[in-house]
């Protein structure tokens, strides 16, 4: 979710309100994020501006849902809470007024730092809302693991191979910029791993659109990296449609009824079909890439 270049129990009353005002927040943030590319074409200022916005309403969102359902107690909710509500501030004070205006080098550090926070607070709530289940926690981590290191291997080929050997990053940077999609993809296969087992859960399907958003919008950066441009108009669509989404999840009314998350089905048809899939496709795609790239 980093922009930087390298260098620089609910009422009855609110039932009711519930789907009206969640339709209502989808909908205009859904709309907001896909004009906020354009916004960001024109000035810099509206830029920072649709962040500050988006991530604001988001943020809103997800205090309002663990309020009005009860989720307050639930230290994955708490999690995810105090990681939407940091990457909101991360981009009010350290970017928009830090960098974009005073331009100052200390508020970009800070920056990619909360940004840093951001990804690791939201990797161990995934985590630990995989773990809260009634069956086997470690057969649930196994699985998500399985699907990460499946994605990884392509992952690798058409993302991160190029970055290493096009751009001009080192150290530091190159550190940073591969920081985030390795949390991406532990975080991809937690969430994929929790909705196949869940019954596709509405809110769970939102969270898990919301992280492979942001995994798209990850892997599109490193190429924008690669080919030493700034973040375009993909990264951003899929960051705020992150935050969008994680606000949804938040507010939908399956959330209140989440007490824990079901066990791996093991002889499951869906689960067999994908970590086949998985198998063979992601070692053949992996060397594919390698000699297209």
């Amino acid at each position: 979710m980093s922009r930087t270049f390298p260098g620089v129990s609910p009422t009855g009353g609110a039932q009711v309100r519930a789907p009206r005002g969640r339709l209502a927040y989808l909908l205009s943030g859904g709309v907001l994020v896909l004009v906020a590319p354009l916004l960001a074409a024109v000035s810099p200022v509206l830029d920072a501006l649709s962040w500050v916005v988006v991530q604001g309403a988001s943020t809103a969102a997800v205090i309002t849902g663990i309020r009005r359902y009860g989720l307050g107690h639930r230290w994955p909710w708490r999690l995810i809470g105090v990681a939407i509500t940091i990457a909101w501030v991360n981009s009010a004070l350290f970017w928009g007024i830090g960098w974009v205006w005073l331009e100052s080098p200390t508020a970009l550090l800070l920056y990619q730092l909360g940004t840093l926070l951001t990804y690791g607070l939201g990797l161990v709530a995934l985590l630990l809302l995989g773990l809260w289940t009634d069956g086997s926690r470690r057969a649930g981590l196994l699985d998500a693991s399985i699907i990460a290191v499946g994605v990884a291997m392509p992952f690798w080929a058409f993302f991160v191979d190029p970055l290493l050997h096009r751009s001009a990053l080192s150290g530091g940077e190159l550190a940073f910029a591969l920081a985030t999609p390795v949390m991406d993809l532990f975080m991809l296969g937690l969430v994929l791993r929790m909705t196949s087992d869940n019954g596709r859960a509405p809110w769970l399907l939102q969270l898990s659109g919301a992280y492979v958003l942001l995994f798209v919008a990850d892997a599109a950066y490193l190429l924008d990296l690669a080919e030493g441009r700034p973040s375009g108009a993909v990264c951003m669509v899929g960051w705020l449609g992150w935050a969008v989404l994680v606000g949804g999840a938040a507010l939908h009314p399956s959330a209140a009824g989440a007490e824990r998350m079901g066990a791996p089905v093991v002889s499951s048809r869906a689960r067999i079909t994908v970590f086949l899939a998985l198998a063979l496709l992601g070692p053949l795609t992996a060397g594919a890439g390698l000699l297209l790239t």
